[in-house]
């Protein structure tokens, strides 16, 4: 790592890079071609487009690269990837907040995440504006860097998001309850636990059960926080009425919505609204 708070580098070619293990979290992209690498002994290849990325003490080897294969590894301290960097990306729905914390889990789990290319999200014109910062430095280029980063990143949300489900690999436990909060969040007025369940083959009990043991919190809680996170959303970003509003995340009781907003966010509707004019 250089005076960057981040570094960039492109993956040597012919030869393959021996099982090692960084003390940085590392992102892997593939900007041309393909590239196939063991991690904790699992061959993983991805096609151009495709993100990796490695969480601290992650154990890997990348296989040779041909004359067409181009990757670009991103390396990022710990303490670059903070809930500091991580608040500033979108929290407005229920995968988004399940992907950061995950993201922010503990190095110990030795966790890698795959991120898979999509026709309507452009990382590699991101990546090419952070490669040409990092290698014609100018006045500040770290923030424009750091921005980009933030560009990147929520790009990667929206691409996690839209890839399909797979349960044959060891991470089906993270992607069935990934497809569950999908669902969640695009039925949340109406919603139930005893719909989800029913829907996914579950008994109530075990999914009540398994949504808290994933998430740590209930699937009331889930709920109830995807409502008011889009509720602040509309007081923010629209003139509707709080009446509206309320009905729009699934509230036909007023008075019962102006409790919950009063709980999650210690002011009502109306001083939420306010204290975010400028």
């Amino acid at each position: 790592m250089n005076q960057h708070n981040i570094c960039l580098n492109q993956e040597s070619r012919f030869t393959s890079i021996p099982k090692h293990i960084h003390s940085v979290i590392e992102l892997n992209y593939v900007y041309r071609g393909k590239m196939t690498q063991l991690i904790n002994g699992k061959e993983i290849t991805l096609h151009q487009g495709d993100v990796c990325i490695l969480d601290l003490n992650t154990a890997h080897e990348i296989l040779p690269l041909s004359e067409n294969d181009i990757v670009i590894t991103i390396d990022m301290r710990k303490k670059y990837f903070t809930a500091s960097f991580l608040s500033r990306l979108s929290t407005q729905g229920l995968v988004s907040r399940f992907l950061i914390n995950a993201l922010l889990e503990s190095q110990n789990k030795q966790q890698h995440m795959i991120f898979y290319s999509h026709p309507d999200i452009n990382i590699h014109f991101i990546v090419q504006q952070l490669l040409c910062e990092y290698y014609d430095s100018r006045i500040c280029s770290d923030e424009v860097m750091d921005a980009y980063m933030i560009i990147l990143f929520s790009q990667l949300l929206r691409m996690y998001q839209k890839q399909p489900v797979s349960t044959s690999s060891e991470d089906s436990d993270n992607e069935i309850l990934l497809l569950i909060l999908r669902y969640m969040e695009s039925n949340y007025q109406t919603v139930t636990l005893h719909s989800v369940a029913e829907l996914f083959g579950f008994h109530p009990n075990y999914l009540s059960a398994y949504i808290k043991k994933h998430t740590g919190v209930t699937f009331k809680e889930l709920i109830i926080t995807h409502r008011m996170l889009q509720a602040g959303f509309f007081l923010k970003n629209t003139n509707l009425s709080v009446a509206e509003i309320a009905r729009k995340v699934g509230y036909e009781n007023q008075g019962f919505f102006y409790k919950k907003f009063q709980n999650y966010y210690h002011m009502s509707p109306i001083d939420y609204r306010n204290s975010r004019k400028y």
